[in-house]
């Protein structure tokens, strides 16, 4: 029988290259600024979403739901 934990682990991205993890990083430091700039202040759980994002973890369309849960 499996284990939760087995049956429940997210499904796998494929590996980014270097250069689609640094492209991911520049837009995400760039729309975090742009934001900043604008007065806005972030706040763990949108961070540690960008950053998952950045890493691979997560895909563009649930970096989008975790920042807008209305999505």
């Amino acid at each position: 029988m499996s284990s939760a934990k087995t049956l429940f682990a997210p499904t796998p991205f494929p590996a980014l290259s270097d250069e689609e993890r640094a492209r991911r990083q520049d837009a995400v430091e760039w729309t975090l600024a742009a934001q900043r700039r604008q007065g806005y202040t972030h706040d763990p759980l949108i961070e540690d979403a960008c950053q998952s994002f950045v890493a691979g973890q997560i895909d563009l369309a649930e970096l989008g739901r975790r920042l807008n849960p209305a999505l």
